[in-house]
């Protein structure tokens, strides 16, 4: 049977820049975590050409049921279950990133769909053998960047959905 995962609701787009120390101290002295530091400088700072610019980035939403919704619908396109604004997994998986590194994270808060999954099952969905991974990022963000099912990791079945800015919001580890 076919089933179709969707993933949406509040949460984030980070961006992770490793720093030296001299890039932490002019991006600390340009105050960028009161947003008083425009992109432009920023991307000089950490020499890229934007503000984006990183292979180090995570999507997903906030850890947090009343921020996350998560759909499931049948072959059929039918809905055959839904998170609830106050349901807990009954298991998660953590990771923990950029937790010791002098790093800037570009926190890009978004809404709306981050993204779906396509799976093929042998038996009917169970709601419970569905676990979410948490990733935290340098101590500062937590969000749901992917999920297993039945201990078999979903990442292959991923698919990048439709979300929007909301706003951004500056680190500095």
């Amino acid at each position: 049977m076919r089933y179709k995962v969707v993933v949406g609701g509040r949460g984030a787009e980070c961006y992770v820049h490793l720093l030296e120390d001299e890039q932490r101290q002019r991006l600390f002295e340009s105050d960028v975590e009161n947003d008083n530091c425009e992109p432009e400088v920023i991307s000089e700072i950490v020499n890229k050409n934007d503000i984006f610019e990183t292979d180090d980035t995570f999507l997903g939403p906030f850890n947090n049921p009343e921020h996350f919704i998560i759909q499931v619908y049948n072959e059929n396109d039918d809905l055959i279950w839904e998170s609830k604004n106050d349901h807990e997994f009954e298991d998660y998986i953590f990771e923990f990133v950029f937790e010791e590194d002098k790093s800037l994270i570009i926190e890009d808060y978004t809404k709306g769909q981050f993204f779906q999954y396509d799976i093929e099952l042998d038996e009917e969905f169970d709601p419970k053998k569905l676990k979410p991974i948490v990733t935290e990022i340098g101590e500062r963000v937590e969000i749901i960047t992917n999920f297993t099912y039945n201990e078999t990791d979903l990442s292959l079945f991923k698919e990048y959905g439709d979300y929007w800015s909301k706003g951004l919001t500056y680190y500095l580890n």
